[in-house]
Parts: structure tokens; sequence; C-alpha cells
């Protein structure tokens, strides 16, 4: 039987949630930070800490740092689980178009988008993805919505 399943818009996650996703996200990116920032001070480092090694970052090199991690970040998780910690909070999910789970390469297209410093402004253009989704194929949807749509769709 062929899957002709179409996410359908009103299962898109509002502009709000995808909002609150990225605060959230943000949030637990930075306690991330924090965390690998306390483990790196008792890994040793040429009589030193590798904590020293971050703390001796310039600026540039601290955006490079949280980039690399925010790609980590977003990849393993919605990678393995189609959601972040936010996501998951807000019960939302990555999806195909057709309401599949994502391919690793799709995931990864949406990660290194992000890392793009004006793609967070493409979720300003009104009712269109933003870029990250756009580019990858990708939908966030509430969780709820999509089982039930999808039932009723194989119902028919």
């Amino acid at each position: 039987m062929e899957n002709n399943y179409k996410i359908p818009e009103f299962i898109l996650a509002s502009k709000n949630i995808r909002f609150l996703n990225f605060i959230i996200d943000l949030a637990f990116l930075n306690i991330l930070k924090a965390f690998v920032y306390l483990v790196s001070a008792f890994i040793p480092l040429n009589n030193n800490s590798l904590l020293y090694w971050f703390t001796s970052f310039d600026m540039i090199e601290n955006v490079v740092f949280f980039k690399v991690l925010m790609f980590l970040y977003y990849s393993l998780f919605e990678i393995i689980t189609s959601r972040t910690l936010a996501k998951y909070l807000t019960k939302t999910i990555v999806v195909m178009e057709d309401g599949s789970k994502p391919e690793p390469i799709n995931i990864f297209g949406r990660s290194l988008l992000r890392l793009i410093p004006i793609e967070y402004f493409t979720f300003l253009r009104g009712r269109k993805l933003g870029m990250h989704d756009d580019y990858s194929n990708t939908f966030v949807v509430t969780k709820k919505k999509l089982e039930e749509n999808k039932k009723e769709f194989n119902e028919i």
C-alpha cells in the first residue's frame, strides 16, 4: 500500500511554540556548555586542565565552540529521537512531509543551517517555514495531532 500522507498545515507547531522551543533549547545549550566547562576542569592538558584552554578562547573561538556544541546537540537529539529537550516539553516532533522520521542527512542539514546567524529571522516571513525546515524538507508538528491525523488518514 502506497503512503500518500502529507502533513496538513493545521498540525504544524505555531510560531509561538517554535520560539519557545528556541528559548528552551538555548537555555539547555548554555547549561550543557557550563557542564562541559565543569567536566573539563578535571581533564589534564599540558600541566593544566582542559578548562584553562577553554578559558583562553577569544570571542570568535567561543562562538565557534558554541556553534559546534549546538550542532552536536541538535543533530544527536534529532537523529535519535526526532526531538530536542524543548520539543519534549512542548510536545512537538520533527518529521518528513509524509510524517515519517527524518533521515540523518535531513537532520544534519537542519543542524548546519541553524549555524547561519541570520537563520533565526527566516521565521518572521509570515506563514512560511524557517530556513532549516524548508531546505531540509522537514516539519515541526504537534506530536498528538500528527498521531491523530495519521490514524484518521489510515482509516480512510
